[in-house]
């Protein structure tokens, strides 16, 4: 396959908090593989990783959260000369031919710089030639699988680091959008896995998709809550205001979600009983 000249000049960024053996396995690939990549570890305590890929371990011996390692991924990638960083959750499965095929796609599309965000997981249909492989836009996206452009970050002040863990991915996408970048999402790339690691209950939409179904924690719910009527609010006072609609529905949606978890979760229980 042919692709045109590609400037992505791409490093991969992982956070991760107290690494099972499977994440540790996926980032010794990497640098096996001389892909480059830069860890955040919010793990307290010692630092345990090899002293090969020091260099490449930004560490501080604490849980700082996702927000503060995401901003401080997108800085430090950018610093070391990146244009973009293609950003995985320490317990989303990729490989070797993830990284391959999102490099000849880039090649290939040529995205316009405009573009801030490109997610590689929205919604998979199958594995496709990086070249038949069309982006489309789309409202917001999920940090993890997302190839973020490091100047459009910068230029938008990076990743929030006020909250701790949830919403942080909807506020960095609904800030590139009020600054004018572009959202697009891609559904064909192969060997990403975000639910082999995930713990809870699966099962298969009537649109043929895969869904987990988990119990959050109560303070979890709250944060969440918390952030998107946060966000609901700012989308009126600043815009665009379409997506306060969109941010105030998913408190509902969120809602709407805990309770079939625990009618699942409780229900598949006492099935098994």
């Amino acid at each position: 396959m042919e692709t045109m000249k590609s400037s992505l000049k791409l490093v991969v960024g992982i956070v991760t908090y107290h690494p099972s053996q499977q994440t540790c396995e996926r980032i010794m690939m990497l640098a096996e593989k001389g892909i480059p990549f830069l860890v955040f570890d919010n793990t307290p305590g010692e630092n345990f990783w090899p002293t090969a890929i020091h260099p490449n371990v930004i560490r501080r011996g604490l849980n700082l959260g996702l927000g503060v390692a995401l901003k401080a991924l997108d800085e430090a990638s950018q610093q070391a000369g990146y244009s973009h960083m293609l950003y995985f959750d320490e317990d989303i499965v990729f490989d070797e031919n993830t990284i391959l095929w999102i490099h000849q796609w880039y090649g290939h599309h040529q995205p316009d710089s405009r573009a801030g965000l490109i997610w590689f997981n929205y919604h998979f249909k199958g594995a496709k030639a990086p070249e038949k492989s069309e982006a489309y836009p789309i409202k917001i996206a999920m940090s993890a699988c997302s190839l973020i452009n490091l100047e459009a970050a910068s230029l938008i002040g990076g990743h929030t680091d006020r909250w701790f863990l949830e919403g942080i991915d909807y506020d960095f996408c609904f800030r590139l959008v009020q600054n004018g970048f572009q959202l697009l999402g891609v559904d064909h790339c192969p060997g990403i896995d975000p639910f082999a690691n995930q713990p809870g209950i699966f099962y298969t939409d009537k649109k043929g998709r895969k869904r987990l179904v988990r119990i959050q924690p109560m303070k979890r719910l709250w944060n969440f809550w918390y952030a998107l009527l946060d966000l609901t609010w700012r989308s009126l006072i600043q815009g665009p205001r379409n997506y306060a609609y969109l941010f105030f529905r998913n408190i509902f949606t969120y809602a709407y979600d805990q309770i079939s978890a625990i009618c699942w979760t409780y229900w598949i229980r006492l099935w098994k009983k």
